[in-house]
């Protein structure tokens, strides 16, 4: 596992390579293929002269002895990139359908539970918040203007693995290049905060969308989930794609057990569910659960 250096630039082996790739499958269930070594190498430099090291055998072994620093190094790897109403079917799907279904079936409770697992910088929670309140404006037009939940009782635990996400996210503020194009004005001014000043350009969103979204990190590789209510709706959008079968088995199975009976799951545009016994498709990526 010995390390050469050209000009002073570590070098990382193969076999190094593959103590990492085994230990951040092991610690997050993320398997990285071969060709990841040099997004890894490129990623990991950065760390390395941020804590005075000098190859990447010594980082391996501070990554194995500190938590806090492998949470760092997943984020160095991780790829976060999302926008709000991303894949908007989804959230056309949940305003028009889903949520007017829990409305019926949830009238008594009044209470409506929502996970947003892997939720990156918080694009994806803030959109379900939107369009929860949007159908439930929509089926309350008499209810109180100033409660943008009609009297609903509304949560939505965002978790992801990567502290840096979660801190971006729980400050909700946003380029402008996040919002899709062409959201009519009335619309973004009941959700969001135009920036002024140093944030020229930017936005924030509004408080209320904030108070109903926790923020938590979770590891999906976790043999239990901290969980004491089941979910209404879970959203895993673009997550699995890092994960091989036995993995994506473990989450299907959790988010089965932490789902209500009548919940539906939403996985991203590129992950399919083929020979599942625990869901049924019921839309373009959207699963009811059996």
């Amino acid at each position: 596992m010995s390390e050469t250096a050209v000009n002073d630039t570590p070098l990382m082996t193969d076999e190094l390579f593959q103590l990492f790739a085994k230990f951040i499958y092991d610690f997050a269930g993320i398997r990285l293929s071969d060709q990841k070594k040099t997004l890894m190498v490129s990623r990991f430099q950065k760390r390395l002269r941020a804590l005075g090291l000098s190859s990447y055998q010594e980082y391996y072994k501070r990554v194995k002895a500190d938590e806090d620093e492998t949470i760092i190094m997943l984020n160095c790897i991780s790829t976060n990139t999302t926008k709000f109403f991303r894949e908007n079917h989804h959230f056309e799907y949940l305003r028009d359908t889903l949520i007017p279904r829990l409305v019926e079936s949830r009238c008594q409770q009044r209470e409506i539970r929502i996970w947003s697992a892997g939720c990156s910088t918080g694009e994806e929670p803030y959109s379900i918040a939107v369009s929860v309140s949007e159908a439930l404006r929509e089926r309350f037009p008499n209810a109180d203007p100033d409660d943008p939940f009609c009297g609903w009782d509304v949560k939505i635990l965002a978790s992801d693995i990567s502290t840096n996400v979660l801190a971006s996210a729980q400050r909700g503020i946003y380029s402008m290049e996040q919002l899709p194009d062409r959201l009519a004005p009335d619309f973004l001014r009941r959700h969001f905060l135009k920036g002024t000043e140093a944030l020229t350009g930017a936005f924030a969103v509004k408080d209320f969308l904030k108070q109903v979204v926790r923020f938590r990190r979770l590891n999906l590789k976790d043999a239990t989930y901290p969980f004491t209510k089941k979910f209404d709706l879970i959203f895993c959008r673009n997550v699995m794609i890092y994960f091989d079968d036995p993995m994506k088995n473990h989450v299907l199975n959790m988010f089965h057990r932490n789902l209500s009976d009548d919940g539906h799951l939403f996985l991203g545009h590129s992950e399919t569910m083929f020979n599942n016994a625990l869901f049924k498709p019921v839309g373009i990526t959207v699963y009811r659960r059996l």
